[in-house]
């Protein structure tokens, strides 16, 4: 009997425990969940004032020239003497590079010597000219001698005191000197076609001589006017060919930046040019700063934009050169309605947000253009949404949508 009942023990004990478990779980105290709460972004903000101005486009172009002199080899020659160095100034008339004279003055010899041959030539046919006429009118008395012989004999044979010979002999020079006469008076008519052909020959033998003193002349290269070498592309002993580039040169106040305006601001700058108004822009190479004034458009545009060409105006001392890269800050004409806010503020191109009874809300923009902000770079936009006094969101949220909750903590009025 006892070994039956210590047999039960263990169940007892585990039911006795089953029994605690279960008076435990249903007598525990009942907690609360934690109340849901909704996350509020901590941001920056700016006030905006839309007002009147003018905004600033940044350009990026190079420093180019109109006014490239490149000077070539009239003829195939040798370079004997090199003084131009490059990015050295010069000024006007100062040699820059000399070829062998002895290739060019043959040509010029040659070319005086057909010049004067062809004069000999002018004057002589105005003198056979002249001895023409004079022969003419002696041709012509002469037929007038043979016309009243002949004459004459036709009565003397009429009267038979002339004989048939005598008649016949007197008619054939008659008709010979006839000839001659004909001949000469050709020969007068001839005289101005002769005169132009000889002419004709001599402005041309001219022409070349011109051609052969000019290609000797040129044969010694100087500057036309004062600038800077932009290239010497021969050294002394070079044998170089007719059209060969020698050397190049342009004038420091002749010089140009072409910089590329984006296509939304196309329309902007050809009416401000229509209008006769010029642009004034701020340029910068290598920290060097320098004034710019937009003078024209390039005749073709692109689908990314429209070539500018800006006049350099250098402050004195400074020398830029050609293919320098250069930022240009390009005044726009002044804009109504417009808000400077910095670029941190955009999403995507044309997009801001609002912040309106601590929400946010999306407004769509139009950029204009740069605007100058205590030495950075903002973006004046435009809507016409925007209104005076209203906070635009600065902090850039990845998760901005319409009306997402936000406290703001504003940095300044602007």
């Amino acid at each position: 009997m006892m070994k039956l009942e210590r047999r039960y023990w263990p169940w007892g004990i585990l039911l006795l425990g089953c029994l605690v478990f279960a008076v435990l779980v249903f007598t525990r105290p009942e907690q609360s969940s934690p109340p849901i709460q909704r996350r509020i972004w901590q941001v920056e903000a700016i006030e905006v004032q839309p007002r009147r101005l003018g905004a600033v486009l940044t350009l990026y172009g190079e420093i180019e020239t109109p006014a490239l002199m490149r000077a070539v080899a009239q003829k195939n020659s040798r370079v004997v003497e090199v003084r131009a160095r490059e990015g050295r100034s010069v000024s006007r008339g100062q040699l820059l590079v000399a070829l062998d004279s002895k290739d060019f003055e043959p040509d010029v010899v040659r070319a005086r010597a057909d010049v004067a041959e062809l004069q000999a030539q002018l004057r002589l046919e105005k003198e056979r000219y002249a001895a023409s006429l004079e022969a003419l009118r002696h041709e012509r008395e002469l037929l007038q001698l043979l016309q009243s012989q002949a004459s004459r004999m036709e009565k003397l044979k009429r009267r038979n005191l002339g004989s048939e010979a005598a008649l016949d002999q007197a008619r054939m020079e008659m008709e010979r000197q006839a000839l001659a006469v004909n001949a000469r008076k050709l020969e007068v008519a001839q005289h101005p076609a002769r005169l132009s052909q000889i002419e004709a020959r001599l402005d041309r033998a001219q022409a070349i001589l011109a051609q052969a003193r000019l290609a000797l002349e040129r044969s010694r290269i100087q500057a036309p006017f004062s600038g800077i070498v932009a290239e010497v592309a021969v050294a002394p002993g070079d044998y170089v060919k007719a059209n060969q580039l020698l050397v190049s040169l342009y004038p420091v106040d002749a010089l140009e930046v072409r910089a590329k305006i984006p296509a939304p601001y196309q329309y902007t700058v050809l009416q401000t040019l229509a209008a006769g108004q010029l642009l004034e822009a701020r340029g910068e190479s290598l920290g060097i700063p320098f004034d710019l004034q937009l003078k024209r458009l390039a005749g073709e545009a692109e689908a990314g934009g429209i070539d500018a060409l800006f006049s350099v105006r250098q402050a004195e001392g400074v020398s830029l050169r050609l293919a320098l890269p250069v930022t240009v800050q390009l005044s726009l004409p002044p804009s109504d309605h417009v808000a400077p806010v910095p670029y941190g503020a955009l999403y995507g191109s044309d997009r801001i947000y609002r912040i309106h009874d601590g929400r946010l809300e999306s407004l769509q923009v139009k950029t204009v253009g740069n605007y100058p902000h205590e030495g950075e770079d903002w973006v004046l936009v435009h809507s016409p949404r925007l209104k005076q006094g209203d906070l635009i969101l600065l902090t850039h949220l990845p998760a901005a949508a319409e009306g997402l909750p936000v406290e703001a903590k504003v940095i300044g009025g602007r």
